[in-house]
């Protein structure tokens, strides 16, 4: 996996002839990530689950000769380095999951600084990917119709958008197909993202990587899928959650197969991705109330329970048993997709088997 890196440009802006250093203008701004996704972007606050954190300076002022950079925690320097236009790039290791502001002092070849530009919301903590179908892309969940999709948090009303600003409505790759009148989902993430971000008091973001009616043959080919593959580099997630199989049980797939299936992407994810299979996480898949649907999904919840044991991968919920009962309350309209109360436990649920 390519480490994350941090890319700031310095500022454009540059002292007045004659002014003292007293006089630099200080500003204050969000550091941003931005990720290509299947169509348009999604930019939210920095983050990155590695602890080195690897600064790229990008030197936009040919005023400048160099620059000292500050990691700060609370307004307090805890690091502290220097670039030049030659050796542009700073590390500062083995940092505590938290959030950072990285301020950027810029210097002429003589004199005081030019410029001071301070990078805030700079979070070392866990990239979590949720690869799934379209219970995990969000259908019957809160859906919007957004014509730019060069998406931000802003972009959103403030109830579907977590506490931190990370977790929002991203672009939904299926609804084309299923909800032509939607083509942004909120899912369960950002629910998800707060009761993580609390309960491990650390910076959390879920990328949504739900495809509706993919079976797991279907999610094993995305894997192979350029833009995917370029998505998790970006993102390097360390934390992954997999929750497929009512589209296979639809298709009536033979449980051998999909245990095949789901083998074949853990393995995938440990050799291509550098995951630990601790931290890849399986679950039983959601209850289908179609008749005959029971027997198959408990099949395939039996093959899971052995390829977790068998490979010392993290379980899941067992969303299988949880959504068997009080269909009326949980789901939608149709007999496997939840509704906003269903989101809303299975958000709680995935925080449960994650607690540890």
């Amino acid at each position: 996996m390519t480490t994350p890196m941090l890319t700031l440009t310095t500022p454009l802006r540059s002292l007045a002839p004659g002014a003292t250093p007293t006089a630099v203008a200080v500003t204050a701004q969000t550091a941003w990530l931005r990720v290509a996704d299947v169509k348009g972007a999604y930019t939210i606050p920095y983050i990155q689950s590695d602890p080195d954190l690897d600064v790229a300076l990008v030197f936009a002022d040919p005023a400048l000769a160099r620059a000292d950079i500050a990691l700060l925690v609370d307004d307090r320097p805890l690091a502290e380095a220097q670039a030049t236009p030659a050796a542009d790039r700073v590390c500062f290791p083995g940092l505590a999951p938290a959030e950072y502001t990285v301020r950027v002092r810029g210097f002429a070849a003589v004199g005081g600084p030019l410029s001071e530009d301070r990078h805030e919301h700079v979070a070392v903590g866990t990239v979590i990917a949720a690869l799934g179908d379209s219970i995990t892309e969000g259908y019957h969940g809160h859906g919007f119709w957004r014509d730019d999709l060069d998406l931000t948090p802003d972009a959103f009303p403030p109830e579907v958008v977590s506490r931190d600003r990370r977790n929002y409505p991203q672009y939904a790759p299926t609804t084309a197909y299923h909800r032509p009148e939607i083509n942004c989902f909120a899912s369960w993430m950002p629910r998800l993202n707060d009761l993580l971000a609390e309960r491990w008091q650390r910076p959390v973001f879920i990328a949504n990587e739900g495809w509706g009616g993919y079976t797991t043959a279907d999610y094993r080919r995305l894997m192979q899928d350029p833009g995917w593959q370029e998505r998790m580099r970006v993102l390097s997630p360390t934390l992954w959650l997999i929750h497929l199989g009512v589209n296979d049980e639809r298709h009536q797939v033979p449980a051998r197969d999909v245990a095949a299936n789901l083998a074949a992407m853990v393995d995938a994810l440990i050799r291509d991705h550098a995951a630990a299979p601790s931290r890849i996480c399986l679950c039983r898949p959601c209850y289908d109330y179609a008749p005959g649907a029971a027997p198959i999904l408990e099949a395939y919840g039996r093959e899971i329970d052995a390829l977790v044991a068998a490979k010392g991968l993290h379980h899941g919920p067992d969303f299988l048993a949880a959504y068997a009962v009080d269909r009326e309350r949980l789901y939608g309209a149709d007999p496997v997709h939840p509704n906003l109360a269903g989101m809303a436990l299975m958000a709680d649920l995935w925080a449960e088997a994650l607690a540890d």
